[in-house]
């Protein structure tokens, strides 16, 4: 399954933001979580040409659901967050959003 977060950067961030998240910092962070939690991070997508509601979102692959739990009190996530707040990087006066999502072969729908 999937957890992904949608949300807007502050002006003038983004190539910072880009850098950041190639960087050997992110990259280490990124791994700490998932031997933490399980969650691994897949990648942060970009809208392109304007097409698309929020200015990026990040995905994560969760194994299961007891990688929220896991997540709540992970040392390595807390540092990722307290990193990401202090680099500055998302507006939070803008909306975001996040949900959980699964492919078609991992769901059962009902009508």
């Amino acid at each position: 399954m999937y957890y992904v977060t949608s949300y807007h950067l502050k002006e003038k961030k983004s190539i910072a933001y880009q850098n950041w998240l190639m960087s050997d910092e992110a990259k280490k962070m990124f791994a700490d979580v998932e031997k933490e939690t399980g969650f691994k991070y897949i990648e942060t997508f970009w809208p392109i040409m304007g097409l698309g509601e929020f200015g990026c979102e990040d995905w994560w692959e969760a194994p299961d659901w007891s990688s929220f739990d896991k997540a709540r009190v992970s040392e390595a996530m807390d540092r990722l967050m307290s990193r990401t707040n202090e680099l500055d990087f998302a507006d939070n006066n803008r909306p975001s959003e996040t949900r959980v999502m699964r492919s078609t072969r991992d769901v059962k729908i009902w009508e």
